[in-house]
């Protein structure tokens, strides 16, 4: 590779001259930056204006495409991107129609920007970033036209955000400032353009290349080991890559993240959640070329099912949402690698999917109540997602998602007891809302809040102080289940440190309360200790009959 490497000292004006076309290769993220890496930019080039130095940008990494003088971007993509933008901004900001068209040709040869088959756009994204790239930015005028919304993609979102701040930017410079920063833009933004020979070279100068930005996450580097061990040809490389921007499409880069750290807990409880970490405990288990073409989608359908609370199991559909969602308010996140494994190995069994779901969401509270410890936790569900396959065994009163005698008493007293954490707090307020009779399943998406009725915190001159005379019984006290109702954001505010009575009032002012778990408040005309701990064992009992839990 080092006898044909090639490093040449340019400006970008001769790096986005005529006829040059680039475009990201198959293994590339998505575009990442955000307004902070556009605001440096920009103020290194604003620098660069008054000062009259020269800026110098680093390498941009170019691989020539086979069969063609096309190139692919190894390394510049955020940068060279960014730049399209920002020249895409003066463009349009530019009275002069023949300076204007000179800037466009940085952008595109053809004059007036149409999008008809045969222009040669400087810079291509991925499939998915392209057509909007296009609109929004590399299009004559659409800077200011802002006609066009993002999708659901990131990389879409922060290219919005960018071309937004750029052109704010730039609208508050005068026109002479604009020129100015243009030129300083051509002739005095300085790089090397090294060009690398082939597409092997491409996938290892972009494994070890130190890129200038932000680093690539870890789904980039996966994609790239990924890609690399299935020995595709570049026509497949090409058609898995475009399959694999839909995904991230989907989930988010964290999403996507998140998705390949939870498949990695199926195959190792090791705590390496490093690219280094999936390489060495998943594909080294496992073939390459069979995980991303059969298994990853059926992982994504599964991870956007688990995150979204959207299952689709047609007639039993609503009533796997419940558990779901309860699930979804647990303050971990380890259950999720076991109803991953299950949703991909049993995707078309509705009936066994409400059966494991029921009795996963069980299990996981019973979890965040009586094992605090990480890997006991991963301990169990480890021992879950092993048995998937075998159904019969994994739901039987003896299997992994049984709850012992032993622990239902340990669940029993951690429910009469303290929650001093908040997310906690909120995941246990709001599974008692179910189960309360006449209440509701809530979403982590609902904008329920928990409010404590006797408050955690009292002033000296507080009214509490009469009615609640020790600070032991407030303080063993005030962060029981008993002392807890649901509040929206707003109404939680209002209520504040009052009175019990001026609280009451709040809840109730316009009608019945919109929470189960409020509106039982209803005949209480006192709020004592000997009140929160008879609501705290009642309540600890409807939970515990919730769950089938006999004590």
């Amino acid at each position: 590779m080092t006898q044909g490497l090639r490093a040449q000292e340019s400006t970008l004006s001769e790096l986005l001259r005529p006829g040059i076309e680039m475009a990201m290769p198959p293994y590339q993220r998505s575009y990442s930056w955000d307004e902070e890496e556009a605001e440096e930019l920009l103020n290194d080039l604003l620098t660069a204006t008054q000062t009259g130095n020269a800026h110098f940008i680093g390498a941009i990494v170019l691989v020539r495409k086979e069969g063609s003088g096309e190139f692919l971007i190894v390394d510049g993509q955020q940068r060279l991107t960014t730049l399209t933008i920002l020249l895409a901004v003066l463009r349009d900001l530019e009275d002069d129609e023949a300076y204007a068209n000179q800037l466009h040709a940085l952008i595109c040869d053809n004059k007036n920007g149409s999008t008809r088959n045969g222009v040669a756009w400087r810079i291509t994204l991925n499939h998915i970033d392209s057509p909007y790239l296009r609109e929004v930015v590399q299009t004559f005028g659409a800077t200011t036209r802002k006609d066009a919304e993002p999708n659901d993609s990131e990389s879409q979102r922060r290219i919005s955000d960018c071309t937004t701040f750029l052109a704010k930017a730039a609208e508050a410079l005068s026109p002479d400032q604009r020129r100015k920063l243009a030129e300083t833009i051509q002739t005095q933004l300085l790089l090397v353009r090294v060009t690398v020979p082939d597409w092997d070279d491409g996938y290892t100068v972009f494994k070890v290349l130190n890129t200038r930005g932000k680093a690539p996450n870890s789904h980039d580097i996966i994609k790239t080991d990924i890609l690399e061990l299935s020995d595709l040809s570049p026509a497949d490389a090409d058609k898995y890559a475009y399959h694999w921007s839909e995904h991230e499409a989907r989930l988010g880069g964290s999403g996507f993240d998140d998705l390949l750290g939870q498949i990695r807990t199926l195959y190792s409880r090791s705590a390496d959640a490093t690219p280094a970490g999936f390489r060495k405990a998943v594909l080294s288990r496992i073939n390459a070329r069979d995980f991303l073409i059969n298994d990853l989608p059926d992982y994504v359908d599964a991870f956007v099912t688990i995150s979204k609370g959207d299952p689709n199991f047609k007639d039993l559909n609503d009533a796997i949402v419940v558990p779901l969602n309860h699930l979804r308010l647990i303050d971990h996140q380890l259950w999720r690698a076991p109803a991953l494994c299950f949703l991909v190995t049993h995707k078309d069994d509705p009936k066994m999917a409400l059966e494991f779901f029921t009795k996963l969401e069980r299990l996981a509270y019973s979890i965040m109540l009586i094992a605090p410890e990480r890997k006991q936790r991963l301990k169990r569900y480890g021992k879950i997602a092993e048995m998937v396959e075998k159904p019969s065994a994994l739901l039987s009163p003896r299997g992994p998602m049984a709850i012992s005698r032993d622990e239902v008493k340990k669940i029993e007293a951690r429910l009469t007891g303290r929650f001093g954490s908040s997310s906690q707090r909120r995941a246990i307020a709001l599974r008692l809302n179910a189960a309360i009779e006449g209440g509701k399943a809530l979403s982590p998406e609902d904008g329920a809040t928990v409010e404590h009725v006797l408050p955690r915190h009292l002033p000296d001159s507080s009214p509490w102080h009469s009615s609640w005379p020790v600070p032991a019984q407030h303080r063993e006290l005030s962060e029981t289940i008993g002392n807890f109702v649901l509040l929206s954001q707003d109404a939680n505010q209002r209520a504040d440190n009052h009175s019990f009575e001026e609280k009451k009032a709040q809840y109730f002012q316009d009608g019945m309360p919109e929470y189960a778990l409020t509106q039982d408040l209803k005949d209480q005309v006192a709020w004592t200790p000997e009140t929160v701990r008879k609501r705290t064992t009642q309540l600890a009992a409807i939970m515990m009959q919730a769950w089938y839990i006999k004590t």
